[in-house]
């Protein structure tokens, strides 16, 4: 994976599954890397390289830490949003629709 970069890390597997759905439905090609060490991780308290993570190619990282930047802002903001997919209004924690599943879009 030497033209690929890590763009994000969380503590557990569900952020990081949202995030790679925002990316993905942005066009962006993404890999999830230690999704199986998650369970053992939670034993070692998350030792470095054990925490699941997002990573794009090279190319993609600034549009990609662009889009995670955004997701961020937006749910600090705590500002509503409706799904593109099932029309469902959302609170501004949730990156993803409970409904339907859509991840959330930049612009919402």
């Amino acid at each position: 994976m030497k033209d690929w970069t890590r763009v994000f890390t969380a503590d557990n597997p569900v952020e990081v599954g949202f995030v790679r759905g925002l990316l993905e439905a942005e066009g962006i090609e993404t890999r999830v890397r230690s999704m199986e060490l998650w369970t053992a991780a939670v034993e070692i308290y998350f030792a470095e390289g054990a925490r699941p993570s997002v990573w794009v190619r090279k190319h993609e990282r600034e549009r990609a830490e662009t889009i995670i930047r955004e997701r961020d802002r937006s749910r600090e903001a705590g500002q509503s949003w409706r799904c593109r997919g099932c029309g469902e209004r959302l609170e501004g924690q949730f990156t993803a629709c409970w409904r339907c599943g859509a991840p959330r879009g930049r612009d919402e």
